[in-house]
């Protein structure tokens, strides 16, 4: 069994106004968006948080089971990311938005490997990228006939240090240009994954998402 961390969060913490701010909503979109652009029927949600996502799914008939290792929050499943009490194969697709960075960076390979493991065919994730970055986003009218766009995001970053758990009192590991980079992390994801997406979403910069196929 891995070694078992507290809850870093308190009760109540993902109800709160500072937690659910517009980019953690823009991130809820594209969670959403990436699952409803795959063929799947039935997922497994790691973490649950406020179960905005879940219930969506729900709402267009996906089929949702969630699992967290905190008991307070009512998931389906109770278990560790590292070691899900989860079969073989069991779902069309697993998702973990903004959880693996959670655990020591040491983890994080054999996190994806159960991840890998009770998926059939799809792993969709998101993890917190540390950068200074400028954006601008351009709307017009006619854009989407004219581009086939919503919009144009423009964006220049620059990865900056993550200060580190002690900082954080969270993340144990960021994306960050300097010990984390993202070369480094699409790396370790394109041994047993086939990269289908990754991107940030407008006016989420923080958030970074990767789509993930399983390699036969």
């Amino acid at each position: 069994m891995p070694e078992q961390f507290s809850t870093q969060v308190p009760e109540g913490y993902y109800l709160k106004k500072k937690y659910n701010d517009l980019e953690r909503f823009i991130s809820y979109f594209y969670q959403i968006e990436t699952v409803t652009s795959l063929p799947v029927k039935n997922v497994l949600e790691i973490g649950i948080g406020t179960k905005v996502t879940a219930d969506y799914l729900k709402n267009l008939e996906i089929k949702v089971t969630t699992c967290d290792f905190d008991q307070n929050l009512n998931p389906d499943v109770l278990g560790d990311v590292r070691d899900l009490p989860v079969p073989d194969n069991s779902f069309d697709a697993v998702l973990a938005f903004q959880i693996l960075e959670h655990l020591p960076f040491d983890d994080f390979s054999k996190a994806l490997n159960e991840l890998k493991r009770v998926s059939l065919k799809y792993v969709v994730i998101s993890l917190p990228f540390r950068s200074a970055y400028f954006e601008l986003v351009v709307k017009f009218p006619f854009i989407r006939t004219l581009l086939k766009k919503n919009f144009l995001d423009l964006t220049l970053r620059k990865g900056v240090k993550f200060p580190g758990f002690a900082s954080s009192s969270q993340h144990y590991w960021e994306i960050d240009q300097h010990q984390y980079k993202l070369k480094q992390i699409k790396k370790i994801l394109s041994r047993d994954f086939i990269i289908l997406r990754d991107f940030s979403p407008v006016l989420d910069k923080y958030h970074y998402f990767f789509v993930l196929k399983k390699r036969s």
